[in-house]
């Protein structure tokens, strides 16, 4: 894929993400376009890595939910280093508030293929009418008591 093309997926995904949706999604599918930031355990946001996505949330009754999502997380605005993660998580709702945990990988786009291995990744947010805000914990599984990698997420439903 030719950098040009890159650049213009990332700006339409980022575009979409900060706008917020027609509906409140508050059915049993809830759609939400997100982006956000994310760090090291340094929390020094050098380099800055955004990312841009979306994430679907399956209801099962009231205090369930199935999450997959898939992200383009960017290194500053250098369209050079393009990873792909697709996540899955399952998460526990108490009102507006929800806790979860799931399976991880991330993928580089470009001219080399690269993959890590499975990770975990832990989250935690808080749902409103459209908007869904969450903070997040990244942890490969064989360094489960190592440093991680933190984000944060805001998305809008529609």
């Amino acid at each position: 894929m030719k950098k040009r093309n890159l650049i213009v997926l990332s700006l339409i995904v980022l575009i979409i993400a900060i706008i917020p949706g027609r509906a409140s999604a508050i059915g049993p599918l809830d759609i939400y376009f997100q982006g956000g930031v994310i760090t090291d355990d340094s929390m020094s946001f050098s380099p800055l890595l955004w990312s841009a996505g979306i994430n679907a949330d399956f209801k099962f009754g009231e205090m369930m939910m199935l999450s997959p999502e898939l992200n383009i997380i960017i290194n500053e605005f250098d369209f050079d280093f393009i990873l792909l993660e697709p996540a899955l998580t399952i998460n526990f709702r108490l009102a507006n508030f929800f806790v979860g945990a799931g399976l991880t990988k991330f993928f580089e786009l470009g001219d080399d293929f690269w993959a890590n291995k499975f990770s975990l990744k832990v989250h935690g947010g808080l749902k409103l009418i459209g908007i869904k805000l969450r903070v997040y914990m990244i942890i490969p599984f064989d360094e489960l008591f190592k440093p991680a990698i933190y984000g944060g997420t805001i998305g809008f439903g529609f």
